[in-house]
Order: C-alpha cells, then sequence, then structure tokens
C-alpha cells in the first residue's frame, strides 16, 4: 500500500526547508521536499524559491507541533490542495 503524504508547509528559503526536514528527520519522521529550488537550476527568487515540505500523513500532528516549535508555520494539505 502506498503511504499517503500531506503538503505541511510551504518554505520561501530553500535552506531553512532543509533544516526543517533534518529536525523532522532527527524525530524518525519522513520527509519530502518539493520545489524549483531543490533542482540542478536553482531558483531563488520570489515564488519560484518556495520549497514545500510534505510528511506522511500519519505524522502530521507530531510534524505541525515539532516545526511550530521553532517557528515554522504549518498549513496541511492533501494531494488535491485541501486542508486535512
Amino acid at each position: 500500500m502506498d503511504q499517503q503524504y500531506v503538503c505541511l508547509a510551504t518554505i520561501a528559503d530553500v535552506n531553512l526547508a532543509q533544516v526543517a526536514a533534518a529536525r523532522l528527520q532527527s524525530e524518525g519522521l519522513t520527509v519530502r521536499l518539493h520545489g524549483e529550488a531543490m533542482g540542478p537550476f536553482r531558483l531563488t527568487l520570489g515564488g519560484l524559491a518556495e520549497t514545500q515540505l510534505w510528511v506522511a500523513a500519519a505524522d502530521t500532528e507530531l510534524a505541525t507541533a515539532v516545526l511550530e516549535d521553532v517557528g515554522i508555520e504549518c498549513r496541511p494539505q492533501d494531494l488535491d490542495g485541501t486542508g486535512t
């Protein structure tokens, strides 16, 4: 069975997104980062610099608590763009 993921946050700074992902991974959570800034031609201005942080749907509550504890606002969204 495929695991479902939730977009937990959109972070404007790719470096902050990588730090946030590392923090979640240190808690044992599976994290995926998606965005133009993650590719080979890193775009770091405007909306193209945004990086989406995705976590397993089952880990949404814990991941939200961890990120909000370090000051990152979370707005969980399913694949279809609706809230969870």
